[in-house]
């Protein structure tokens, strides 16, 4: 009776301390030769379910990310893509089956985002992983007010430096 009863609060206690399916993991992003790249994925996923990752980007700029799954069935490796998305915005499926590929490319704005990653029979041994790389936006061409004043103030400086001052004393030196 004690070995069930322990086993029963074991069970319980396991239960409650357990994270939630839909806790979200935050991708590092590393810089590298000027880009933040981070690496995400899930090596033994649930049977079926959603796996939230989220980022943060300090400024504006450009995204581009793939995931993917390689897997048979008979190697008990195949998982299935139900959804893929980035701040609620689909990846481009290029290809399902045994190899599925989904990639995007998106201008995203400074702060904190989401990827979403919804599968489906998830096998004994199944996997995916993917990349999401980001580049700033590098910055903007001066308009062409400010290119005039500073021509104008070169200009001006050099004015100055080629100005002689008449009926200026002249030393001589003996």
């Amino acid at each position: 009776m004690r070995t069930i009863a322990f086993a029963t609060a074991a069970a319980a206690a396991a239960l409650v301390t357990a994270a939630p399916a839909s806790a979200a993991t935050t991708i590092n992003l590393v810089p590298i030769a000027g880009t933040l790249t981070g690496a995400f994925g899930n090596a033994n996923p649930a049977r079926s379910g959603t796996d939230l990752y989220n980022f943060t980007v300090p400024t504006s700029g450009a995204l581009q990310g793939f995931v993917g799954s390689l897997g048979l069935k008979i190697t008990l490796t195949n998982l299935d893509f139900t959804s893929v998305t980035l701040d609620g915005i689909s990846f481009d499926k290029i290809s399902s089956g045994i190899f599925e590929l989904q990639t995007i490319a998106q201008s995203i704005g400074a702060g904190s985002h989401t990827l979403s990653i919804g599968y489906k029979n998830a096998q004994l041994f199944s996997s995916y992983g993917g990349v999401i790389s980001f580049t700033p936006i590098a910055a903007g061409v001066p308009e062409p007010a400010t290119w005039g004043l500073m021509i104008l103030g070169f200009g001006a400086v050099a004015g100055a430096m080629r100005y002689k001052r008449r009926g200026q004393a002249k030393v001589r030196f003996a």
